[in-house]
């Protein structure tokens, strides 16, 4: 990376992080339906074109912040391959970082069909998943991972959203044992289509 482009993407993280701030600090104010982009630019102190240089609308601040911690400290996915057995996607999520991060992570909850639209993003990522595999796997087998993928995945962020939602009413290790038997073993005949364990930081 350039010199000259550091100090710019320095400057974008800045100002997204301004913006960001300034819708938490609104929502405090005011039900996030009547807050106005103009609203916003006037706490974080920026202009209104610059607003628009970062995100299309006040929704993006959320969806934007939701998928970078998602990608970045609250889940990491692993493959596990190994002979003679089938392999094991792994998904770790960071519930530590959910407990500190509490007051905002609620705040954005909060807002009517933003989960909505949160969950709708993962698309794209467990479509990425699927194509690293769909080149090894018979149609069949496409089909059964592909449709497991999404089925598991999505409800296993569902339930733990739900989870966190309602303050946690079973603790982190009973969670993990009820998501790990929710999870369906792929049966025999279909040997190339991994299986979905949860693990949990604490």
């Amino acid at each position: 990376m350039s010199n000259t482009t550091q100090p710019k993407n320095r400057q974008v993280e800045r100002t997204c992080s301004w913006i960001l701030e300034a819708v938490l600090l609104l929502m405090d104010e005011k039900p996030y339906g009547k807050i106005t982009v103009s609203d916003i630019t006037k706490k974080a102190g920026i202009a209104r074109q610059t607003f628009y240089r970062n995100y299309k609308d006040k929704d993006e601040v959320i969806i934007k912040y939701f998928a970078n911690i998602f990608n970045s400290e609250m889940l990491e996915v692993e493959n596990i391959s190994g002979r003679n057995r089938q392999d094991i996607i792994i998904l770790t999520f960071n519930i530590k970082y959910m407990i500190e991060h509490k007051t905002n992570l609620m705040k954005m909850l909060s807002i009517i069909g933003i989960e909505d639209i949160f969950t709708d993003s993962f698309t794209e990522w467990q479509n990425f998943l699927f194509n690293q595999k769909k080149s090894r796997l018979t149609p069949q087998a496409q089909l059964v991972y592909r449709y497991k993928l999404f089925y598991q995945i999505t409800g296993i962020i569902v339930v733990i959203m739900d989870w966190f939602k309602n303050n946690m009413p079973v603790s982190v290790d009973n969670l993990i044992k009820l998501l790990n038997h929710f999870t369906v073993e792929t049966k025999a005949h279909h040997v190339n289509v991994p299986n979905i364990k949860i693990r949990m930081l604490s």
